[in-house]
């Protein structure tokens, strides 16, 4: 083990810090900007985070802001929301979101219809669609190519953009959600990232929030087991599969082996929740219960998983 990493285990056990319990989310990460300001990795940033939450809604929103800084590398580390998902989906043919140009600028119009963490965040990262363009292959017939999918980058104060709240979700009640509408939103070029909105951002992304999220469940957990005496060997369970997970490159999450290790990830967190649920039970039943509920926003993505680990073999053997 490098010396970096045990310094960063060492802090993971660390009892010279307690779990705070927050009113905000908004307070919650000012107080997640503290603890890991000299932490590197966002993986870690994200363990750490998992670590000192009291509750899955703010361990998940340490490993979905921590997902956002690994993929888009902002400058400063704010709240941030991404927003892709819209009436009728997520797929680049459903982005309706336009963005046009006007003149020396561009302008935003359209709306999102399901936004993590809508109300809290300051920075917003939109995907958006170009006006279509058409390749002419007879006189007679043009065929439209596939969409031109860019990724903005605005302040969610921008004026013309308006964020509207949800109802809670049945779990992790303390992480927003909302919807937004654009209305004639000038953007700037500078805040239209280069490249394929789509292929750089959208897609990457579920990999990214996937693993950051379960390495800050795996810290949520630590935490939990820390603070209510649970056995050692449970605890150096949870270590050792944050430690495999903490080995994966967060520069290269496409990569195939990337979405096997990970599956494997899955599966071994999958043994350990069953092996070790009833020392949670025991020792914090109050806990317990909010983590029974909770745990089911793990299982939203994971259809998504099983087909991006289907053709992660598949790029092995065919």
């Amino acid at each position: 083990m490098s010396n970096h990493s045990a310094s960063f285990f060492e802090h993971l056990l660390s009892n010279t810090k307690n779990r705070l319990h927050y009113t905000s989310i908004s307070e919650w990460h000012q107080n997640f900007l503290k603890i890991t300001e000299q932490i590197p990795s966002t993986l870690e940033q994200a363990a750490l985070g998992g670590r000192f939450s009291t509750n899955m809604s703010f361990a998940f929103s340490a490993g979905y802001q921590s997902a956002i800084q690994c993929l888009f590398k902002p400058d400063t580390r704010t709240l941030a929301s991404l927003c892709i998902t819209e009436k009728e989906g997520n797929h680049p043919r459903n982005i309706k979101s336009i963005l046009a140009e006007r003149k020396q600028s561009w302008q935003l119009n359209g709306s999102k219809s399901f936004i993590t963490g809508a109300n809290d965040a300051a920075q917003l990262y939109i995907a958006v669609t170009e006006p279509p363009v058409f390749e002419a292959h007879t006189k007679e017939h043009a065929i439209e190519t596939r969409p031109n999918i860019k990724m903005l980058s605005v302040p969610a104060n921008l004026s013309g953009i308006k964020v509207e709240p949800m109802p809670p979700l049945p779990f992790v009640p303390d992480i927003s959600h909302g919807t937004a509408t654009f209305e004639h939103v000038n953007i700037q070029a500078a805040q239209i990232l280069a490249g394929d909105g789509y292929t750089q951002y959208v897609k990457p992304f579920r990999t990214h929030e996937d693993i950051h999220v379960l390495a800050a469940i795996l810290g949520f957990r630590i935490g939990e087991a820390l603070n209510a005496n649970w056995s050692q060997n449970s605890i150096e369970a949870h270590l050792m599969l944050l430690s495999s997970l903490l080995s994966l490159n967060t520069d290269n999450f496409n990569n195939p082996t990337t979405h096997l290790v990970f599956s494997g990830c899955r599966t071994q967190f999958n043994a350990l929740v069953q092996q070790t649920d009833e020392e949670f039970k025991q020792n914090n039943p109050e806990g317990f219960r909010d983590w029974k509920i909770d745990k089911a926003l793990l299982d939203i993505a994971s259809k998504a998983h099983k087909v991006r680990t289907q053709r992660a073999w598949e790029n092995f053997f065919n």
